[in-house]
């Protein structure tokens, strides 16, 4: 019987997957109207870096399911726009921590306005109750995921 759960479960994220990305990664695609123009990954780690304050690279490329070269690349082209900076972390010389700049939290809180504003454009087309619903799926599949 767990075994037939478990596989339900599978089949679901193998559903969820590609329904998050065709539905709801639109907010990284979307064109911003900050000075800088930033591409989906780049966003995605400045809003990691904002919320992991002093996030080590390879952390950071756990959370963004990409290779250190490619990472490496991602960073070096976000400090180079002045938005991202490294800073040696004081307890462990081996170590590089990644900090936004005053000019990456404001593109950082811009970027939140804008998926604030998709997220209610896009979740608007729910009834209450099956947004109370969704809610409470999302809350259970978070703490799932938690948990594993």
């Amino acid at each position: 019987m767990k075994n037939e759960k478990i596989k339900a479960v599978e089949q679901l994220f193998m559903e969820l997957i590609p329904l998050y990305h065709k539905k709801l990664s639109i907010i990284f695609r979307e064109d911003d109207e900050a000075k800088f123009r930033c591409h989906k990954n780049q966003k995605r780690a400045i809003l990691l870096i904002a919320r992991e304050k002093g996030v080590i690279l390879s952390e950071l490329g756990r959370f963004l399911d990409m290779r250190k070269g490619s990472l490496t690349s991602l960073i070096d082209s976000l400090v180079a726009n002045g938005l991202v900076e490294r800073r040696g972390d004081k307890n462990d010389r081996r170590k590089t921590l990644l900090y936004l700049t005053p000019a990456g939290e404001e593109y950082y809180h811009q970027l939140l306005a804008q998926t604030s504003k998709t997220y209610q454009r896009l979740f608007s087309r729910l009834s209450d109750m099956e947004l109370d619903v969704f809610l409470q799926s999302l809350q259970a599949v978070v703490e799932g995921l938690r948990k594993i």
